[in-house]
């Protein structure tokens, strides 16, 4: 085939070419050109999507940064991932499957004569019977409820604290018992800007409050008798004075809240607590007053919240979200929260480090005066923990 030459005019005259050659230097010249303007392209939408990312996640660079590195892209694909940042505390306990059981030696009897009913709720209870801790329960405590006929006892621990109810389970042979395994390993997930989440050990906090008040209220219901007070106590509390200062229930205001601490910029101490029956619903009852386990930032405005810059990067602390669960309830906290035996009521057992035969405070900073070494309590069993 006779191939067809084409003059081209140039400053020196006319110059013949290859069609060919023309023609393979324009695609090569404009094949350049599109993987460059290709490259460009997805450097610009990468930059978009991160800053689109970056402005739906996080309040500040600052939060960004607070972040341990390799938790971030697990965050950003969980929370993409997964719907449990739009659930409630129980939707989201139905979600991972978390089960609670009803178990009891014999039907709850209903003592009409109570008007105390005790959430002893934590998985600490063996701690309870090493540290002998039931002498100074019944002394500091029981004693000023009106005795142990004046209170009926709502067990909610875990599947491995059976065993160990020691005088609880002596004291009220018919105490109302749930188990609650929360052994599911899964608790990632991201929430919307402003909003912060719940930390895992709060979400099992606000679980357990809420299975409490729900048997409490069944109780009440079957046997027709409402209680005047709802207390909330753990296992592992030793409680070396007199609880409410020495105050008798009958010299409490049912019109107040007794708690522990309330520290500004921090929130309500979740210790321990004495609830009037009409503020039951506010103390116990996280979903009713805040929807999901994403924290609006708004809700961290007052005076008793944590702020949302100074928060650590997996949400509000058992203090904090519960002062928000009472402002969102309606709960004026200066007017409500009567601060009392706070050296008291805050001393958790812990297991310390013995040193050359002598105990020592644990070497973790707890707060002031929250832990106390369990193997100087009269009675205790001995034992030291290594370092």
């Amino acid at each position: 085939m006779r191939m067809r030459l084409r003059p081209r005019f140039s400053l020196i005259g006319f110059h013949v070419s290859k069609p060919s050659d023309e023609l393979s230097a324009t695609s090569k010249y404009a094949s350049g050109c599109m993987q460059g303007h290709r490259r460009q392209l997805f450097i610009v939408m990468a930059l978009v999507m991160a800053a689109i990312y970056f402005y739906a996640e996080f309040d500040s660079i600052e939060e960004l940064l607070s972040i341990p590195p390799g938790a971030r892209l697990d965050h950003f694909v969980s929370w993409r991932l997964r719907p449990e940042k739009g659930l409630t505390v129980n939707e989201f306990a139905a979600f991972k499957g978390i089960t609670s059981t009803y178990i009891t030696s014999s039907p709850p009897h209903c003592n009409k004569n109570a008007s105390v009913a005790v959430c002893m709720m934590g998985t600490r209870l063996e701690l309870r019977a090493r540290y002998n801790l039931s002498p100074s329960y019944k002394t500091n405590v029981l004693s000023y409820l009106g005795g142990a006929t004046n209170v009926d006892m709502f067990l909610n621990y875990g599947p491995g604290d059976r065993e160990n109810e020691s005088d609880l389970g002596e004291t009220w042979p018919h105490a109302d018992r749930v188990i609650l395994d929360m052994s599911f390993s899964d608790y990632t997930f991201r929430c919307p800007r402003n909003t912060r989440p719940l930390q895992r050990n709060v979400f099992g906090l606000t679980l357990r409050l809420e299975s409490c008040l729900s048997r409490i209220q069944a109780q009440e219901k079957r046997c027709g008798h409402r209680y005047q007070w709802v207390m909330r106590d753990r296992p592992d509390i030793y409680h070396n004075e007199p609880v409410f200062g020495g105050k008798s229930i009958e010299d409490l205001d049912p019109a107040k809240i007794y708690a522990p601490c309330l520290w500004k910029d921090w929130g309500v101490c979740d210790n321990f607590a004495m609830v009037p029956r009409s503020y039951a619903q506010a103390y116990y009852n996280y979903t009713a007053s805040i929807p999901t386990l994403c924290v609006p930032n708004s809700l961290m405005s007052s005076t008793y919240t944590c702020k949302p810059t100074k928060m650590p990067w997996d949400g509000p602390i058992p203090e904090c979200a519960l002062s928000m669960q009472l402002i969102n309830a309606g709960v004026d906290l200066d007017e409500t929260v009567v601060v009392t035996g706070q050296h008291s009521l805050t001393n958790i057992v812990r297991n310390c480090i013995c040193d050359n035969g002598d105990v020592v405070m644990p070497s973790r900073y707890f707060g002031p005066r929250t832990g106390y070494c369990g193997q100087s309590i009269p009675g205790a069993q001995d034992r030291c923990d290594s370092k």
